[in-house]
């Protein structure tokens, strides 16, 4: 039998599902030559833009992700941006990850990634994020001329049992996400490394099934 550890929720299917998984083929920080990455890669690209509270752990998320390893300590953040190279099917597939600081400002709004796939994050262990993801930042994102996918992610699960707080229960991250129409719910743990990739895994889908639906609705139209 699976367990919650093992799946989260998809848009694509109103239950929860496992992820299919995807291949990592290499990383590299923004810091790294572009072009070494240029030379591997097709010139098939995903934006994908991590907002959410300060302190929610969305610098550890990411930096987990990209060096595999756990995070040390809290990383304040104003803007960072960082490339991860997958292998998808075959294909490769360049991922910009920006990662923004926390302040509630609309700066993040006139990032020059407007097709950007968003991770809005929030705390199991910080009410008041989980609050501000409903009452600021996707609002905030709904504003936007374009439509764009929404990856909710909860994170600190893995201190959620061991803090003396009114934590967010997984209901609450998964009904939160069916509510404004996002495309996968996950929890995960920066410092345990859990489901860090599954986060950036669904990036990928969720931009893959946007492409899939344009082709699909543009050969229909040139059909006609």
């Amino acid at each position: 039998m699976e367990t919650l550890d093992d799946m989260q929720f998809s848009r694509s299917s109103p239950r929860l599902i496992r992820q299919r998984q995807i291949v990592m083929y290499s990383l590299g920080s923004c810091n790294s030559p572009r072009s070494r990455i240029a030379m591997v890669v097709s010139d098939l690209s995903i934006c994908c833009s991590v907002v959410g509270d300060g302190m929610v752990g969305k610098s550890s998320l990411i930096q987990s992700f990209v060096h595999q390893e756990p995070p040390s300590g809290y990383l304040a953040t104003v803007v960072e941006n960082y490339d991860a190279l997958m292998s998808v099917y075959g294909d490769n597939y360049l991922v910009s990850i920006t990662d923004f600081g926390g302040e509630h400002t609309n700066a993040f709004l006139k990032s020059p990634n407007n097709k950007a796939v968003f991770v809005v994050c929030y705390s199991v262990v910080d009410r008041e994020s989980f609050r501000n993801v409903r009452e600021f930042w996707i609002p905030s994102i709904k504003n936007l001329k374009k439509k764009h996918d929404i990856v909710l992610v909860a994170t600190h699960v893995d201190i959620r049992e061991s803090k003396d707080v009114d934590h967010v229960t997984f209901d609450e991250g998964f009904d939160l996400c069916r509510e404004v129409n996002g495309h996968t719910f996950i929890e995960c743990s920066a410092a345990d490394r859990i489901r860090t990739k599954q986060v950036f895994e669904s990036v990928v889908s969720s931009a893959l099934a946007k492409k899939k639906t344009r082709f699909s609705v543009l050969r229909k139209f040139i059909g006609r």
